[in-house]
């Protein structure tokens, strides 16, 4: 269990000088491993209704500064890359711990991302 690599969950920050080009980065505000889901078909018709394409459904262990919106970087893993979190679900394992879900889209363009 959650033992398929590293999930880094990230904010989008600008380090641009004020009035100059943006130079945007991801700056990580956790770190912690995931175990890759099923991407269940309610989930994935769901998101395409909206445009939207569902690439990894990551298991972490409860992490309440997961946010929709931030960036994810998977590392240690065949699905390494990086994600936008398009959704967030604090739920209960049938072990009854908490846990968060978090539905992630592949990114194209990649940014650069802050050392650690």
């Amino acid at each position: 269990m959650m033992c398929d690599g590293v999930l880094a969950g990230c904010n989008l920050i600008n380090d641009a000088a004020p009035g100059a080009m943006p130079v945007e980065r991801l700056d990580p505000v956790f770190v912690t491993n995931y175990e890759s889901r099923t991407v269940g078909y309610g989930r994935q018709y769901a998101a395409m209704g909206v445009n939207e394409q569902v690439d990894l459904l990551a298991r972490i262990w409860y992490e309440p500064k997961a946010r929709i919106g931030m960036y994810a970087i998977i590392s240690q893993s065949p699905e390494a890359g990086q994600y936008r979190i398009g959704n967030v679900q604090h739920i209960i394992n049938d072990d009854g711990l908490k846990v968060t879900d978090l539905t992630l889209s592949r990114l194209d363009d990649l940014y650069d991302v802050d050392a650690e």
